[in-house]
């Protein structure tokens, strides 16, 4: 069964946590999205993975998918964080003595590696996807990220990353081209943002030993794949890789989707 529901923020703004979930579920997975994405992008991943026993959860970042505030707009890393502290906590509440993972896809990898860093997660196992661990520092040198950390304001900013790096597959390139949710462009404000969660990593220490899964395709036309394995070696050392076959970013939307959902679940399932 699919359904939207709310989550407020502390500055009232009402978010949308996206839920898919079936009776005989086992488990739960709390999915964060990456930069241009949101929970639209599951539109097959939930019903796959609930027809394999597992419930689903994925908030739209505010001013992303259909959770209000400015398009493209993160005002701090410390309201991200908090945003989604909130969600994860409702979401173990509602799933009660179930067992929750989170997941982290892309930039959804970097929030999550900053949240573990910054907070104890009611959570039992992590999986990254195709992580933007690290890129931040792997595209900038230090005095373009000091120029960066520092941008404020509303002014727009193209994301600039093409549909065909996500999947080659048509019928998901004609999704992406219909998508009128998919965020082309962020704000000044959020490229600092993204700066300063990748700090809250990179010189922070995860908060209690929580098992670490990662996915990530053969070749990824968006992530630094060396740069993100560097960080993961810090931060999880003991962390467990599969590599799908596939040569573009959205595992989902690849030719390697059902052994992606396959993997996931058992992935997920371990966590009981």
């Amino acid at each position: 069964m699919a359904g939207t529901g709310t989550l407020i923020a502390d500055d009232g703004l009402a978010l949308a946590l996206h839920r898919w979930t079936t009776p005989d579920s086992v488990a739960a997975l709390f999915y964060i999205h990456g930069i241009q994405s949101h929970a639209g992008w599951l539109y097959e991943t939930g019903p796959e993975l609930t027809a394999r026993g597992i419930d689903v959860y994925a908030l739209d970042r505010r001013g992303s998918g259909r959770s209000p505030g400015e398009r493209g707009h993160l005002p701090s890393a410390e309201q991200v964080l908090d945003d989604y502290t909130r969600a994860v906590d409702a979401v173990a509440d509602e799933v009660g003595d179930r067992p929750l993972v989170a997941l982290g896809q892309s930039l959804g990898g970097s929030v999550l590696a900053a949240l573990w860093c910054s907070r104890a997660l009611p959570v039992r196992k992590l999986i990254l996807c195709a992580p933007a661990l690290g890129q931040q520092r792997s595209r900038h040198d230090p005095a373009a990220l000091a120029e960066r950390r520092d941008r404020s304001g509303s002014a727009p900013q193209e994301v600039g990353l093409a549909n065909h790096a996500y999947t080659d597959l048509p019928e998901y390139l004609a999704f992406l081209a219909a998508d009128p949710l998919m965020l082309r462009r962020i704000t000044a404000a959020t490229q600092a943002t993204l700066v300063h969660l990748e700090d809250r990593y990179v010189h922070g220490s995860p908060h209690g030993e929580i098992p670490v899964e990662v996915a990530m395709p053969a070749e990824d036309p968006i992530i630094d794949l060396s740069a993100a394995r560097a960080q993961l070696r810090r931060l999880a050392p003991a962390a467990e890789e599969r590599v799908f076959d596939t040569g573009v970013h959205y595992l989902e939307f690849s030719r390697a989707r059902t052994a992606y959902w396959d993997w996931l679940a058992d992935r997920v399932r371990e966590g009981r």
